[in-house]
């Protein structure tokens, strides 16, 4: 028996965020390597308590109430889920340290199985100060404390972090995020996908993710206003949407860059996006290791982000993209102003970026130590 159970807030097809469309992916690569996989989601109006989607069974236990009774009813449904499932898998594998790791643990103790848990950010944002916060979130991390077997850092932040509430490092494990490169790899010229969007005379910038004040946006348009003058042809695309959107929206009006800001919304397929990009922008406050980045880098992309959690790693500590100060306007606007202004530069830092990714992060390198752990584990 080698079953693997996935353990996640929200899945495909409803629109997800970094840390579930990397269960998606890991789900996936696990299924076409022959690892029997279900899936453990919460349950949202118009989707069904049981469905096979991309050929895995998604799970979805009824829920009751709002906030704690909300999720104490997800993990009572989800044991009972797992109850049911019992003979049929050894692994369960939770990402993120919320409801769903919880009761992947009480599981594991119940059942007899093997749990990871999987953080998916540091800082202020993240899984283990969000925590702190709250009584029932001291409560997850003394549970995930005691009894996690393992416990996934993306980077060294967010490894010191599980280190400071008491974790054995020997039950702390270093594995990344993955993509599939080939997925994001340039369909056409950044020409020709300019002209689909009449942007032929423009230095595309474009960030992609939910607009929340994580994500420190109003830094990033404070700059591009700072640097219009030295560099009149930057167009900034922001795909996704979150509750910063209408701030954004009066703070771009205020500015008088209404002609060189496009909000996208949501858009379910960004690649023709970045197609179309000259640089990727991501002026976060914190952050794990990103998808949006990871994504930008496959297509191509010169990359500046801010220096914070897995970024350094990502960006190969700068040696492939451009790693600035969050919340710096002055740094971030003399930046803009030299990558707009030189091509070459924006080339050179592309390609690097485009064969980093290739080398480190791809879903075959990250795939494969998933698997490792789990023959360690059933061993």
């Amino acid at each position: 028996m080698k079953g693997v159970v996935m353990l996640v807030n929200e899945y495909s097809p409803i629109p997800t965020g970094g840390a579930e469309r990397q269960a998606e992916r890991l789900a996936l690569y696990l299924k076409s390597n022959g690892w029997p996989v279900w899936v453990i989601t919460r349950r949202f109006d118009g989707l069904p308590a049981h469905q096979k989607y991309q050929g895995l069974e998604i799970i979805r236990p009824l829920t009751a109430g709002f906030g704690k009774l909300k999720t104490i009813t997800f993990v009572l449904g989800t044991l009972q889920s797992l109850w049911k499932l019992r003979s049929k898998y050894a692994i369960l594998h939770a990402h993120l340290v919320f409801g769903p790791a919880f009761a992947a643990i009480m599981a594991a103790r119940l059942f007899g199985k093997r749990v990871i848990v999987k953080l998916g950010n540091s800082g202020e944002f993240g899984d283990v100060q969000t925590s702190r916060r709250t009584l029932r979130g001291r409560l997850r991390l003394a549970v995930l404390r005691k009894w996690a077997d393992i416990i996934i850092a993306l980077d060294d932040s967010i490894y010191n972090e599980i280190l400071s509430v008491g974790v054995d490092p020997g039950r702390i494990r270093r594995i990344s995020n993955g993509i599939d490169v080939g997925d994001f790899s340039p369909l056409q010229t950044r020409s020709e996908a300019k002209i689909k969007f009449g942007l032929t005379d423009k230095v595309v910038m474009i960030f992609v993710g939910r607009l929340t004040p994580q994500k420190s946006l109003t830094t990033l348009l404070d700059a591009l206003e700072r640097s219009l003058p030295a560099c009149p042809n930057l167009h900034l695309l922001l795909a996704g949407d979150g509750p910063d959107r209408m701030r954004l929206e009066e703070q771009v009006q205020v500015l008088g860059i209404r002609d060189h800001v496009e909000f996208l919304g949501n858009q379910p397929d960004v690649r023709p996006y970045l197609n179309a990009a000259d640089l990727f922008v991501l002026p976060s406050k914190s952050e794990g290791i990103s998808n949006a980045l990871l994504e930008a880098m496959s297509a191509g992309l010169a990359c500046v982000v801010s220096a914070v959690g897995g970024n350094f790693d990502i960006l190969d500590k700068g040696h492939c993209g451009v790693l600035l100060p969050s919340g710096d306007v002055s740094v971030w606007s003399k930046s803009l102003i030299e990558l707009g202004n030189d091509p070459e530069k924006r080339q050179a830092l592309g390609s690097a970026a485009q064969k980093h990714v290739t080398s480190h992060f791809d879903f075959s390198v990250v795939g494969s130590q998933y698997e490792n752990l789990y023959t360690e584990l059933l061993a």
